[in-house]
């Protein structure tokens, strides 16, 4: 989901405080969260409107917001009919509630869902596990899976269901920040054996680059499957998280109680119309897809010979952003070094992931707009003032 801490916990099944993952880590603690440029501003000195934020894996080139009728802000925001049919063509289902952020779906539904043991990622977008330890769920009920590996975590999840004892998995598709990916057709197979009682919950924050890999691309089997829920969110494709806006999708008896948690009025009239504006604009879809593309490679081009200076490895990688294994030292002196000059990047413990990487960190990068030349060129800068003092 979105790009803040990431949740701690390890691969081997051992429970860990559901903290951000930093935590045993003071060398990190003093980072700035991602996306989080009110208070890189303040601890740094960088005005905020000054910074380039590589820390997120928000689309850089936003959706260009549309001139919004009056009546969208004077108006209650109950969802309109055009509102429905733009969500409904273009993620696949009619069986879906909107919500105020994705984030808000997080909170609710280890409120809503039974009282279950819960397997989640080791590395991942850390709200799951906090949400699900806030809804009381009981010491060791938690457990995890590794989000690096996917033969381990395939015979980590089958193993959970040999057991035959219901249960809740959480899968962040493609996963925040490794790039693990499971196959639409294996999370419909899990579904398919899961207990009775226990559902699987689909992250898929950032699947809109590749819509074919998203569990509602194969809308009959996910229509059958009275267990999956798959959360998706606006703002990291269409680059305007800002306006809050996320969905739920999923067999109606629990959309029914979702809809009662998040209130009659969850999304405002205004990102109803960026929205459906947004959401219909299927020109607008494929340019952005080839230009998140192009950011991307441009972003991971300019790092590349400080990764290699660096003895960077490759840790996985999703379109809006790359991940790379670096020294937890190096990590913490990159990281101070480029909030210094107004750039913001993404550090992770990757002693979550298991204690085989103890004193190693995860440098997330998100891309920045290679058509903006003035931020493009203070990015080389400051890249080549860091290789410079490494010599």
């Amino acid at each position: 989901m979105g790009c803040s801490d990431l949740c701690g916990g390890r691969a081997d099944g051992i429970d860990t405080e559901c903290e951000p993952v930093n935590q045993e880590a003071p060398s990190l603690n003093a980072l700035v969260h991602g996306g989080d440029l009110v208070s890189a501003a303040k601890r740094y000195g960088v005005a905020r409107e000054a910074w380039i934020d590589l820390s997120t894996g928000i689309n850089p080139c936003a959706y260009p917001v549309p001139h919004l009728e009056a009546s969208c802000f004077q108006q209650l925001p109950y969802q309109s009919r055009d509102f429905e049919a733009a969500v409904t063509a273009y993620y696949g289902s009619s069986a879906f509630v909107a919500c105020n952020g994705s984030q808000q779906v997080i909170e609710l539904l280890p409120k809503l869902l039974p009282t279950l043991p819960v397997l989640l990622p080791a590395l991942g977008y850390q709200e799951h596990c906090k949400s699900w330890r806030k809804a009381q769920r009981g010491v060791g009920s938690l457990f995890y899976y590794s989000a690096i590996d996917q033969v381990a975590a395939i015979e980590r999840i089958e193993s959970q269901l040999r057991l035959n004892k219901p249960f809740h998995l959480v899968l962040i598709n493609p996963n925040n920040p490794t790039g693990l990916l499971f196959s639409v057709e294996r999370i419909v197979d899990w579904a398919s054996r899961m207990p009775e009682g226990g559902f699987i919950i689909v992250d898929e924050a950032f699947i809109d680059l590749h819509p074919e890999q998203s569990v509602l691309s194969d809308y009959h089997a996910f229509q059958q499957a009275s267990n999956l829920l798959v959360i998706r969110s606006f703002g990291k494709f269409f680059g305007l998280a800002g306006i809050r806006l996320g969905f739920l999708f999923g067999p109606a008896s629990l959309l029914r109680k979702v809809a009662h948690g998040v209130g009659p009025w969850s999304v405002n009239g205004p990102a109803q119309s960026v929205a459906i504006a947004a959401l219909n604009d299927h020109c607008w879809h494929g340019r952005n897809r080839a230009s998140i593309e192009r950011n991307s490679d441009i972003t991971v081009s300019l790092f590349r010979p400080l990764l290699t200076r660096i003895g960077a490895e490759a840790l996985g990688a999703s379109a809006l952003f790359s991940s790379w294994w670096i020294n937890r030292k190096q990590a913490t002196s990159l990281y101070t070094f480029f909030a210094e000059r107004g750039v913001l990047l993404r550090i992770i413990d990757g002693e979550a992931e298991s204690a085989d990487f103890a004193g190693l960190s995860v440098l997330r990068l998100g891309s920045i707009d290679a058509e903006d030349k003035c931020r493009l060129a203070r990015l080389i800068q400051v890249i080549n003032d860091y290789i410079l003092a490494l010599d």
